[in-house]
């Protein structure tokens, strides 16, 4: 496709644009944490406060999904959907 930016970002809600993917790979590529604040903020400047939240609420969104996996709330969860499905 010749402008796939463009028929992405027709598509796509904001959050998941190409400004806010690119920003993210951008920020997730750097060689250590002080790169990664000098590219964050490259990316402030670019694409503004929210698209630039979005890109950062993406980084950090394997942690979160590791840390709720890890509740006692989303195990019993789990084990109550389980029961409820196997017969």
């Amino acid at each position: 496709m010749k402008d796939s930016r463009g028929w992405i970002d027709k598509r796509a809600p904001k959050h998941l644009s190409t400004k806010v993917l690119s920003g993210a790979l951008y920020i997730h590529n750097s060689k250590d944490v002080q790169e990664k604040v000098k590219r964050t903020n490259q990316v402030l400047n670019k694409i503004g406060k929210e698209l630039t939240a979005y890109a950062l609420a993406l980084l950090a969104l394997p942690e979160m999904m590791d840390m709720m996996r890890e509740s006692s709330y989303y195990k019993e969860f789990v084990d109550k959907i389980h029961t409820q499905t196997i017969h």
